[in-house]
């Protein structure tokens, strides 16, 4: 869960962008970790379906969806309690060599 507050502000009451998609980033850079890979993000794509409020309380969820050769696939998605996605992630992450 995450509950954003003022500091990451980009309009009065709406979270920055920016800020989104580094969690977004950070959810999808945990699930590859989870899996046992060293790798990091080489490519992002951030699409913000709604706007993400100050104090709203939000559910994180990353997630890998294919691994080829040293290339990992990655998905993320940010919701509200309702189950309304606020923004979706999509990655690729390099795996780090021995």
């Amino acid at each position: 869960m995450w509950r954003p507050d003022e500091v990451w502000e980009g309009y009065r009451g709406v979270i920055h962008g920016g800020i989104v998609s580094t969690v977004l980033d950070e959810a999808m850079s945990k699930a590859v970790a989870a899996a046992g890979i060293r790798a990091l993000t080489c490519e992002i794509r951030v699409r913000l379906r709604q706007r993400v409020e100050v104090a709203e309380e939000l559910r994180i969820r990353g997630w890998v969806v294919e691994k080829r050769k040293r290339r990992i696939v990655t998905e993320a998605t940010l919701k509200a309690p309702n189950g309304a996605e606020r923004a979706h992630a999509w990655a690729t992450f390099l795996e780090l060599q021995p």
